[in-house]
């Protein structure tokens, strides 16, 4: 029990890390201080301080992604007996810990009063201090998906106004080839196609931004639209709009 509480701690430590790097990253110089829209209030007796911008979409998706690899190692470990497997999943499951925290933080105040919502801790912490690994995977498996379907609903009603629904440039998008813009749909596309974005452009597919800077505006976990600067290296999401700047896309599958 002592070495399974060590090794969540060490995950949720690495998590933390992490977190205070990308933090670090994430505050960009765009000639004026960009704000998290979380931290408004807050930044009116400090307009000095550049707080770091929490990316609520971005989050969500690497959570889950890490509690995919969790589920997986975990079940592994579990249904057939590996231990090696098994330990493996521990560290996984500590950083799945510490963004599931993370994420509560950043989302409304009466979200964590719900019902569900305390299930989730009740059940997360019953789990890992009793060592049931597979069931408290399986609750951050579908807790950070069903939260990252929500922020993508959320996308989708504010950012896709109706009368897309008819409009049959909707499934079309901008590409780079042979240093010419070319429209094509997104059917069409491929990997590392480069997308081009201009202001008031909505992604429509998952990439990686490979030149410009520019902000994103995009759902975030307190139910109200977010504005979130992105630059090289960052990822953008489906049915996120860029507000301001211009980007070079890579699609990623």
């Amino acid at each position: 029990m002592l070495h399974l509480g060590l090794l969540l701690v060490i995950g949720g430590v690495a998590g933390a890390l992490r977190k205070h790097l990308d933090n670090k990253v994430q505050r960009l110089e765009l000639g004026v201080p960009v704000l998290d829209n979380d931290h408004q209030e807050d930044s009116k007796h400090l307009p000095q301080k550049v707080l770091p911008i929490y990316d609520d979409v971005g989050e969500l998706h690497h959570s889950q992604q890490v509690s995919n690899y969790t589920l997986a190692l975990t079940a592994a470990g579990a249904w057939f007996y590996v231990p090696v497997v098994a330990l493996i999943s521990i560290p996984l499951l500590g950083y799945s810990a510490y963004h599931f925290t993370h994420i509560l933080r950043h989302s409304n105040v009466a979200d964590r009063k719900k019902p569900l919502v305390i299930f989730e801790i009740i059940g997360i912490s019953a789990s890992l201090l009793t060592g049931r690994l597979l069931m408290g995977a399986l609750i951050f498996f579908f807790s950070f998906g069903v939260r990252k379907l929500l922020l993508q609903a959320g996308n989708i009603s504010n950012n896709i106004p109706l009368s897309y629904s008819t409009n049959l440039n909707f499934e079309r998008v901008w590409i780079l080839r042979e240093g010419a813009e070319l429209e094509t749909t997104i059917g069409e596309l491929q990997t590392n196609d480069i997308i081009v974005m201009h202001p008031g452009d909505m992604m429509k597919v998952e990439g990686k931004i490979i030149q410009g800077d520019g902000i994103m505006r995009q759902f975030s976990l307190r139910k109200q639209m977010k504005s979130v600067p992105k630059t090289i290296g960052d990822k953008v999401f489906p049915y996120t709009l860029l507000e301001s700047g211009s980007f070079h896309i890579q699609v990623v599958t």
